[in-house]
């Protein structure tokens, strides 16, 4: 149970570094879901605005305190010092390693003059999501005075005791969802290959993708492609969309490029597949191996054409390993990803800002 205080939070919003041009969906995962959990139990007030919008600075003069995630824009810099001169509290939220980019990543554009050094020097707390970049960011910002902050989800939200009990078994529909261009290199045909040859043998499957588009996805004629959309209504899509199974690439020990980068990323979308009791494929990147148990929350797979291909036929074959894995998953998010844990840090730290007290040890 949080006990109730008066605090009024403003959620500053930016476009995706990945994909221009569109909202940002960690801003929405990470910092808005949280928030908006804890105006339902505490009764803070919270609003999103664009770093963008031309109101933008009287909704930080509004706010007791302002929460980023990953702003690195001109902008930016500007509102928090105009923040920081208000004597506003300041927390700066990071889900990724945001300070490089691999090669193949939409965010890597080096014409990008990146801010997030100076932004994150005027914060107050910068929350992390994970132990890989508690352990890393104090190499490059030594002084930033890092808080765990971990991912979850308020599950109820998104399902109902009827969606729970039904089983609405079973579309031959499968779900791919990724933001940026595709996460792996070294495995990317073999994983290609495993696909078309799964739709092949199977001519009546579609695969829906919702994510930004990928330049391989003309090479694959059985997927619908929906483009990345609000972070509520994406999960709605799921939770609704009778899901035989969900796959989830990601680069793993071969991609020597992006191995350091994919170790600061979040399991999300199992977060988000078991919250919508979809069972899911995942490469055994560490991120997943961390979480997921393999044959009973998950199926993991090393990224060859063999393991792909098995993977996806085990669960088109096993009505009862689909079911096994779906409630497990389920489960398991609500018991270990819910998003109460974060909520009681992120109360805790709007309580000292408030006071004006910053110790959290």
């Amino acid at each position: 149970m949080i006990n109730s205080f008066d605090c009024r939070v403003l959620v500053l919003h930016r476009e995706s570094l990945v994909a221009p041009g569109v909202p940002s969906l960690s801003v929405s995962a990470r910092v808005t879901e949280v928030l908006d959990y804890l105006e339902n139990e505490t009764g803070i007030e919270h609003f999103s605005v664009s770093e963008n919008d031309e109101c933008v600075e009287r909704a930080v003069a509004w706010a007791d305190v302002i929460v980023l995630s990953k702003h690195r824009s001109k902008k930016a810099l500007e509102l928090v010092t105009l923040a920081k001169q208000l004597g506003k509290g300041l927390i700066y939220d990071i889900d990724d390693w945001i300070f490089s980019f691999p090669s193949y990543s939409g965010g890597s554009d080096g014409a990008v003059v990146n801010y997030s050094l100076d932004i994150i020097s005027l914060c107050d707390f910068v929350t992390v999501a994970n132990a890989e970049l508690m352990r890393r960011v104090p190499f490059i910002a030594p002084d930033a005075k890092l808080v765990y902050l971990p991912n979850g989800m308020w599950v109820e939200r998104y399902t109902s005791e009827n969606h729970i009990i039904s089983s609405r078994e079973c579309s031959k529909r499968i779900v791919f969802t990724n933001a940026d261009f595709l996460k792996v290199q070294e495995s990317k045909d073999a994983i290609l290959s495993a696909l078309n040859v799964f739709f092949m043998r199977h001519p009546d499957y579609v695969l829906d993708f919702f994510g930004d588009p990928f330049p391989e996805m003309f090479s694959l004629p059985f997927l619908h492609f929906t483009n990345r959309m609000p972070y509520q209504d994406y999960m709605r899509a799921i939770v609704s969309g009778d899901y035989m199974f969900a796959i989830t690439p990601l680069g793993a020990d071969e991609d020597i490029e992006s191995i350091e980068f994919n170790a600061c990323k979040n399991p999300f979308k199992y977060i988000n597949y078991g919250v919508a009791r979809i069972p899911g494929i995942y490469s055994s990147a560490a991120i997943y191996t961390d979480c997921v148990r393999n044959m009973e929350t998950g199926i993991v797979v090393d990224n060859t054409f063999e393991n792909w291909l098995s993977a996806m036929e085990r669960y088109v074959s096993d009505e009862n390993i689909r079911l096994k894995v779906r409630d497990a998953a389920y489960n398991d998010v609500m018991q270990n990803f819910h998003v109460k844990a974060g909520a009681t840090v992120l109360s805790t730290l709007l309580k000292r800002l408030i006071l004006g007290t910053l110790d959290v040890s």
